[in-house]
């Protein structure tokens, strides 16, 4: 199978997306002022206190909520209708579209989505898995985490877009590996990213 590059771009955000939903999700519900500020600061978002965020994360009309993300990542499921099997692409829409205002049933519902799609053919899952990959680096990187053994878990996940023939991308990997510091990820991800123009 080969996959069209917009196809491709539109798997690895959804990948991303849904990463990203799934681990605001399993944060919720903030107990403290405090852990509240401190995670609202690490997503660069203005709000210090418990009750606002949690509302603001479960709200329908902001913009950053995951309400509002799980429905980014529903438009991406539109752009791989004639991708995925019928009744994955049911099934996902389905529960993103009826996903209630409630941060367990949102990880749910993410955990769900994930497991169709590693169900599907190995190269839609490849660039889902990386979407989730790269945001769970990106991740890292803003909850100050220690990153090594995340690159190093995700290593043969990259490993294999070379064997597609994306090798321009081994040397900005390399370097993140070597000196996993926040530039040389923005360097990667770009690279990365600009992969799926050149594919075109």
């Amino acid at each position: 199978m080969v996959l069209l590059s917009s196809s491709a771009q539109h798997i690895y955000w959804l990948g991303r997306y849904l990463f990203r939903i799934g681990h605001v999700a399993s944060h919720l519900p903030f107990s403290t002022d405090q852990q509240a500020a401190e995670f609202a600061q690490a997503l660069s978002l203005q709000i210090d206190d418990a009750e606002n965020l949690n509302q603001f994360m479960l709200a329908k009309a902001q913009p950053y909520s995951l309400l509002s993300q799980l429905e980014i990542a529903r438009d991406n499921i539109q752009e791989l209708r004639g991708l995925l099997t019928a009744e994955a692409y049911a099934e996902i829409n389905y529960l993103i579209k009826n996903t209630p205002s409630d941060a367990l049933a949102i990880q749910q519902v993410v955990e769900e989505c994930c497991s169709i799609l590693k169900a599907e053919q190995e190269e839609i899952f490849l660039f889902f898995d990386i979407g989730q990959a790269v945001e769970q680096i990106d991740t890292y990187f803003r909850f100050y985490q220690n990153i090594d053994h995340v690159i190093e878990a995700v290593d043969f996940k990259v490993k294999r877009l070379f064997s597609l023939g994306w090798n321009d991308l081994r040397p900005s990997w390399e370097i993140l590996k070597t000196e996993p510091y926040l530039n040389q990820f923005y360097a990667f991800t770009y690279k990365l990213e600009n992969q799926f123009e050149v594919q075109a």
